[in-house]
């Protein structure tokens, strides 16, 4: 079986730097192409348009792929969810948190992956409107959420409709404590 995994996440919650920790969790210890904005060349778009190319050219060959980005767009999400389910891919979705004041703070220490403070906050605040339609979606096989405020924690998994909350009151992007 192949693997599909999305890490998502405003800018800032530390999806590159956990992505190990994350796949370890998930129980993946496969080889598989790594489509990560954080580890291309180029200007910021270029990219994001690279990593989404391996992710498509990942799903296209059946290997095992794990995506980073901010996710942001559900229905570009979904249907790339759909094109893995489609493929026979058991698909993985990861989201990282931490709150505007933190992002903020990593982003603006960064040497590599610049990001301008205003587009940052316009992200988290999207995302913050859209990062509970995860919670529905019936292509995703497992669902792991993290608070990343000061240490990577995971707040609640999902796998085959079942749901273990490790801390319900944990702050995310919605109230998760509705879900334990």
């Amino acid at each position: 079986m192949k693997y599909g995994i999305l890490i998502c996440g405003a800018p800032g919650t530390g999806k590159s730097t956990h992505i190990k920790k994350m796949l370890d969790q998930a129980g993946f210890d496969e080889e598989y192409i790594l489509a990560d904005p954080d580890k291309l060349p180029g200007e910021h778009s270029e990219q994001s348009k690279k990593a989404f190319e391996l992710l498509e050219e990942a799903i296209e060959h059946k290997k095992n792929v794990v995506y980073v980005g901010s996710c942001v767009g559900v229905r570009t999400i979904h249907g790339i969810l759909h094109e893995m389910k489609t493929n026979k891919f058991h698909t993985i979705v990861a989201i990282a948190y931490t709150s505007i004041p933190t992002a903020l703070k990593r982003i603006a220490s960064r040497t590599e992956q610049p990001l301008d403070a205003d587009i940052a906050s316009e992200v988290h605040q999207f995302f913050k409107t859209k990062a509970e339609k995860y919670m529905k979606l019936h292509e995703i096989d497992a669902l792991y959420l993290y608070n990343n405020e000061t240490e990577f924690n995971l707040l609640l998994s999902k796998k085959k409709k079942k749901i273990v909350c490790s801390d319900p009151k944990g702050e995310f992007y919605f109230d998760i404590s509705k879900y334990c």
